[in-house]
This record gives structure tokens, sequence and C-alpha cells, in this order.
């Protein structure tokens, strides 16, 4: 069981599509952060590792949460009125970005996308940004990102797509876009999202470019 340090209360939630929400919480005076920290949330003796979504310095805690089937949390979280309780540790983690002269490259799959949404709605900029999705409606916070990224370019893995502000849509998974498109280099590379993309990830970068710095945070 995690060390749960503070009590958060539920402000809103909102509905992304039909299996992802944004949840949205107080945020302790003296609760501190790094972007792409996560933290565990507890409620009725249940707990689950869920990412910070909002940068250091924000008023309210945003969450982005899959709704699990059989997830008992996550259904738990899906349903909570607003004033709800629950219980919280401290930041942890170390998916976050660390300044270099290299060019930088975020690789999310799903909802491994919010450490990236925590550091571009921080002000950081100048990154190249891929994130792969199975449904139009899996790109989330795709306008911000991309008005942040030096490149966003969106990688769908599913059957049809009909997003007409994603001009640069790559059909594809997002590590058969990188084995398309990288030149040979030195990087530094942020993944998180599958444990099977960061394997396969590492697996090419580790070939392709050695020297490459590799950071990443899977999801189960």
């Amino acid at each position: 069981m995690a060390a749960i340090l503070y009590s958060i209360s539920v402000e809103k939630r909102v509905w992304l599509n039909d299996e992802v929400f944004e949840l949205i919480c107080s945020c302790p005076p003296e609760f501190q952060f790094l972007a792409g920290q996560y933290v565990t949330i507890t409620h009725h003796g249940e707990e689950r590792d869920y990412t910070l979504l909002s940068p250091p310095g924000a008023t309210a805690l945003r969450f982005l949460i899959k709704q699990v089937a059989g997830g008992k949390l996550s259904g738990m979280l899906a349903n909570l009125v607003p004033g709800s309780v629950l219980g919280m540790s401290r930041a942890k983690g170390y998916l976050i970005f660390r300044p270099t002269p290299r060019l930088v490259f975020f690789v999310a799959t799903g909802v491994g996308i919010a450490p990236f949404v925590a550091m571009a709605t921080g002000g950081l900029r100048g990154f190249t940004l891929l994130h792969g999705a199975r449904t139009d409606s899996g790109f989330f916070y795709r306008q911000e990102l991309a008005a942040a990224a030096l490149h966003y370019i969106p990688c769908f893995s599913g059957d049809s797509v009909s997003c007409p502000d994603l001009p640069s849509l790559f059909r594809g998974y997002v590590t058969e876009y990188i084995k398309e498109h990288l030149q040979p280099g030195l990087y530094d590379f942020y993944l998180c999202g599958s444990v099977a993309m960061i394997r396969d990830m590492t697996h090419f970068l580790d070939q392709h470019s050695p020297g490459t710095r590799i950071y990443s945070e899977a999801f189960d």
C-alpha cells in the first residue's frame, strides 16, 4: 500500500470518449510535483497509479483515466459525484523532461499521452510528438499538443478515421512511423504507453541509433 499523505475532493468529471474521462480534483496547497510524475490514488481500499495531467502550479489536479472492464478503482472513479474524497500519495516517477541540445521525441499510446500534456501545458516547446490511437476520439488534447509541438504526428491503427483537423495523420503504429522516418543520429526519446510499444521502440532505437537516450514509463 502506498503512503497516503493527502485528501483530495472530486470537482468534476468530463468524458472524452466512451471509455476515457478526465477527473478534476482539488489540489492541496502544500502538494508539489513535476510535469510527468504520477501519484497513487486510493478509494475504499482500492489503489492505482495515475499520471498528473496538470502542470506544476495548477490550482486543480487533472487525471486522464481509462475505465477498464473489471477495473475496480476506475469503475468507482467513473461514477463518483462531486465532493467525493480520495486519498493521494506524494508525487513519484522519473519521466520528467531533461533539457538537452538533442532533438526530443515524445511517443505515447492511448492515455499514455498524459505526461506530455502536463509538459506541454506547462510551457515546454520544440519537441516532436507521436500519439498512437485506435479510434479518432483517442487523440486526446490534439489541438493543444499540436500548438506546442514542433511536429505533432497522430498515428492511427484502427479501421477508419474522420478527423479533418489531423492533416499530419499517419496510418499505422508509432513504431512503424519511427522505423520509416527516423534518420540515424542521437536523440532523446520519452516513451509512455503499452509495454509492447516500449519494448519494440527500445529495441529498434538501440539498433538504429546507438547512444540515443530513452526514458520510459509503461501503462499496463
